[in-house]
């Protein structure tokens, strides 16, 4: 069998990194939040970034991505995904708003935001994800891509066929290449 070319994390390792935020906290709910979004719905920094709170759609148990092409993907939102969502938005973002002086929730659109009421920029999600990745003793170095590699593996693992996985991933082929 040939090598990976990016490293793949074990499902201990992920479960690991998700559970790291402190969830007493109301950064480490949105971490945790991070994430999972990150992991389970296979999303680029761009695309939790960019992501609405009109782009949760519950009821759908859908999430909606835009990436940076102007393509839009749909992820289904899993039930442990759904939690961690529910509760971020429910506890901490709130009081990340009103840490940022926002009044009017409906001010910012944005579903994941900084401590002073901004949308979280890809550099921050980047950064919270080697420094929670550091600190559980991942050994490789972890960016987006293993966690959304990591997620299709333990699909596949799990038996879902490689075209399910595809269209998680937004990709038209195995190559990877994007669909638009």
């Amino acid at each position: 069998m040939s090598k990976m070319p990016v490293e793949v994390l074990s499902t201990d390792e992920v479960e690991r990194l998700i559970a790291h935020p402190t969830s007493d906290d109301v950064v480490g709910l949105r971490d945790t939040a991070i994430l999972a979004t990150l992991y389970y719905a296979a999303a680029t920094a761009s695309e939790v970034s960019s992501l609405d709170i009109s782009d949760i759609r519950r009821r759908a148990r859908s999430l909606r991505f835009r990436g940076d092409d102007g393509g839009e993907r749909r992820a289904p939102l899993e039930k442990r995904l759904a939690r961690m969502l529910d509760r971020y938005v429910k506890k901490s973002r709130p009081l990340l708003l009103a840490q940022g002086g926002v009044t009017d929730a409906r001010r910012v659109p944005a579903a994941f935001i900084t401590n002073r009421g901004h949308r979280i920029h890809v550099r921050d999600i980047r950064q919270l994800l080697g420094s929670h990745s550091k600190a559980v003793g991942i050994g490789t170095a972890v960016n987006t891509n293993t966690l959304r590699l990591s997620r299709a593996w333990h699909l596949r693992e799990q038996g879902v066929s490689p075209e399910a996985i595809q269209r998680l991933l937004g990709t038209s082929s195995r190559s990877g290449r994007r669909v638009v």
